[in-house]
C-alpha cells in the first residue's frame, strides 16, 4: 500500500491509525480545496461546512474555515465528527476543537484515526423517470455553469439527478461534457430541486460526491452542506410523504370482488373527500395525489368516443391527460421533447398490438433507459395478450362499471 496517499487505502470497518497517513490525508484535503461537514460529535446539530485553510504538522493542527461561525460558548476541547471524500472512499475523523483563529477561521487537532463511512447514511427515496421533479445546479458565479436535469433520488443527505443539459452562464451556450467535467468536490453554491411534492421549489447548497455514467447519460450525486433548520424541515415533509407512498398498500383483493355500476364509479372518486387523520396522508389520499400528478397521453382519434374516456379517466382522479390522434404523433412529439417528465401512455391498439409494441421499442431504444415510459395497451373486446415487459401492459377499456383497469393504471404509474 503507498503510504503516501489515502486514496489507495480500500480497508472496510477497521479504523486507521498511521500518523503518516492521516496526515498526507489532511494535506490532500487541503491540495484539493475540497468541501466536507463536521458537526459536534453526540448532536443532532446541523453540521457546519468546512475547508482545510491550512495544515500545521508541527503543532498537529489543521485550521478550518467554515461557512458559518461556531458558537462563542464552544469549549476548547470540544469533540467534533469530520466526514470527507477522498478518492473513490468516504472517511470518518474525529477531532477536537482548539479555538478561534480568525473570522469563520477555527483550529483543530489532526485527527488520531480514520475509518471508511457508510456512504448511505441517510435513506434515499427514488424518483422515477416520469414525475416531473427537476434539478437546476450552478456550479459558480459567471463564467460558470448551470447543470440540470430530471431528480433520481433524495434524501435528507443530498441527491442524485440526470444529466440533460450543461449551459456556460456567460453566453448561454450549451456544451457536452464528459465524465472528467465532474470532478469529486466541485462545489455547487445553488442548488435547485422543483416540483417536489408539497414544495414546488427547494434551494440548497452542494458538493459533488461522485459521478456514474450510465446507459442513459451521466448521474451526479450532491451532498448537500449548511441546510438550515427550515430547509430541514421542509424537505423532512417531502421524504415522509415518500415514506407513506411506499408503505400504502397495493388495492385489496375485495376491491376486485366489488360490484360493478354507477356504485363502482362512487367508490373511485372516495378518496378525494375521504378524512385523512391530523397532519397525516391516508394511503388512499396519497394515491389519488399521485393520479392527479400522472402525466398520461392518451393515443386515440379525436370524437365522442375519446372524450368519453378522457371523462371515465378525470373521474378516477387521472387529470393530466394529453391526447395524441395517432401513436405516430405521441411517439413523434416524446422524440422530440426529452427534457419533460416521462409519461404513462395509454394506447387503443385494435388489432394492431404487435405493430404499436414494435414501434414503442424502437423509439424506447432509441431513447435509453433513462426515458423509459409505461404503456397500458387496450382494445375494445377481449384484453389484449401479455407482452412479457413489465412496463407494457394490456389493459381493459376503462369504462366506469369496471374497476381492474384502474389498479393497472395505478401499477404501471408507480402508485401501488
Amino acid at each position: 500500500m503507498d503510504q503516501g496517499n489515502v486514496s489507495n487505502w480500500t480497508g472496510r470497518g477497521t479504523p486507521l491509525e498511521d500518523p503518516a497517513l492521516i496526515r498526507q490525508a489532511m494535506q490532500d484535503l487541503h491540495a484539493q480545496e475540497v468541501e466536507f461537514p463536521i458537526k459536534v460529535e453526540g448532536t443532532h446539530t446541523l453540521p457546519y461546512s468546512s475547508r482545510v485553510h491550512h495544515v500545521d504538522l508541527k503543532k498537529g493542527h489543521i485550521h478550518l474555515k467554515l461557512i458559518r461561525p461556531l458558537p462563542h460558548e464552544l469549549a476548547v476541547g470540544a469533540a467534533f465528527d469530520m466526514v470527507f471524500l477522498l478518492g473513490d472512499q468516504r472517511y470518518w475523523a474525529p477531532t477536537l476543537f482548539h479555538g478561534r483563529e480568525n473570522y469563520l477561521l477555527y483550529r483543530f487537532s489532526i485527527p488520531l484515526k480514520m475509518a471508511p463511512a457508510d456512504r448511505r447514511q441517510h435513506k434515499r427515496y427514488s424518483f422515477r423517470p416520469r414525475e416531473k421533479a427537476y434539478v437546476v445546479a450552478q456550479d459558480g458565479v459567471i463564467p460558470g455553469h448551470g447543470i440540470s436535469g430530471p431528480l433520481v433520488n433524495l434524501s435528507e443527505g443530498g441527491l442524485a439527478f440526470r444529466v440533460d443539459r450543461v449551459m456556460r452562464l456567460d453566453d448561454h451556450l450549451r456544451i457536452t461534457p464528459g465524465l472528467a467535467f465532474f470532478e469529486r468536490g466541485k462545489s455547487f453554491p445553488l442548488l435547485k430541486v422543483r416540483d417536489l411534492p408539497n414544495l414546488p421549489l427547494f434551494e440548497a447548497r452542494g458538493v459533488l460526491a461522485n459521478a456514474q455514467e450510465r446507459p442513459g447519460g451521466i448521474i451526479l450525486g450532491l451532498q448537500f452542506l449548511d441546510l438550515r433548520e427550515s430547509e430541514l424541515r421542509e424537505l423532512r415533509v417531502v421524504l415522509d410523504i415518500r415514506e407513506r407512498m411506499q408503505r400504502a398498500p397495493a388495492a385489496s383483493a375485495t376491491d376486485a370482488s366489488r360490484p360493478s355500476g354507477p356504485r363502482n364509479l362512487a367508490l373511485a372518486k372516495e378518496p378525494a373527500t375521504r378524512t385523512a387523520p391530523a397532519g397525516a396522508l391516508s394511503p388512499d389520499a396519497l394515491r389519488l395525489l399521485g393520479r392527479r400528478s400522472t402525466r398520461l397521453i392518451l393515443t386515440m382519434a379525436a370524437g365522442p368516443e375519446r372524450d368519453l374516456v378522457s371523462q371515465t379517466l378525470g373521474a378516477t382522479g387521472y387529470l393530466r391527460v394529453e391526447a395524441a390522434e395517432s401513436l405516430e404523433q405521441a411517439l413523434a412529439e416524446l422524440r422530440a421533447d426529452r427534457h419533460s417528465s416521462c409519461p404513462l401512455l395509454l394506447v387503443e391498439t385494435g388489432a394492431g398490438e404487435a405493430d404499436a409494441l414494435k414501434k414503442i421499442r424502437e423509439v424506447q431504444g432509441e431513447l435509453g433507459s433513462s426515458r423509459e415510459w409505461s404503456v397500458a395497451l387496450m382494445a375494445k373486446g377481449a384484453v389484449p395478450p401479455e407482452t412479457g415487459d413489465p412496463l407494457v401492459r394490456p389493459m381493459a377499456w376503462p369504462t366506469a362499471g369496471e374497476g381492474s383497469w384502474v389498479t393497472l393504471l395505478d401499477e404501471l404509474a408507480g402508485l401501488d
